[in-house]
């Protein structure tokens, strides 16, 4: 059990620093990148975030799955599972679809949509990092 505390804590923080780093200054960025280079900026952009957060991702999915099925009573598993799938949700009908939109250039309405949204799942993960950290303490 030790190694799926160690995971979930790991990769819940790991999350943490890298949503609060997307929603404070990578997507307010957005709106300073020059019209003209945004589009090359924004392709650069997502494929190396997609690289960095899917693993991280798929490793939650999977610390969270084996930490209820290791303590099928923890409730702080169900509700780090809740965050997990509304992180994931939020992701795939929220901010993908942004994404793509902004493939085809640069929008400040897209952009101004995209920084509300995400804090959706800046707030998810944060609730989940503090929800795992007490839990396994």
């Amino acid at each position: 059990m030790a190694s799926i505390a160690v995971a979930n804590i790991a990769l819940g923080w790991g999350l943490v620093v890298l949503i609060w780093l997307v929603q404070v200054i990578v997507y307010p960025g957005f709106s300073r990148i020059p019209r003209q280079g945004f589009h090359t900026y924004h392709r650069w952009y997502t494929l190396r975030i997609g690289a960095i957060v899917t693993p991280l991702m798929v490793g939650e999915v999977i610390a969270v799955a084996a930490w209820i099925w290791l303590r099928p009573h923890a409730w702080s598993a169900y509700l780090s599972a809740a965050a997990v799938v509304l992180v994931w949700g939020s992701t795939l009908v929220l901010q993908v679809p942004i994404h793509r939109r902004l493939q085809h250039g640069k929008d400040a309405d897209l952009i101004r949509r995209l920084v509300a949204t995400n804090w959706i799942r800046t707030v998810a993960w944060s609730a989940k990092a503090v929800v795992v950290t007490t839990a396994f303490h």
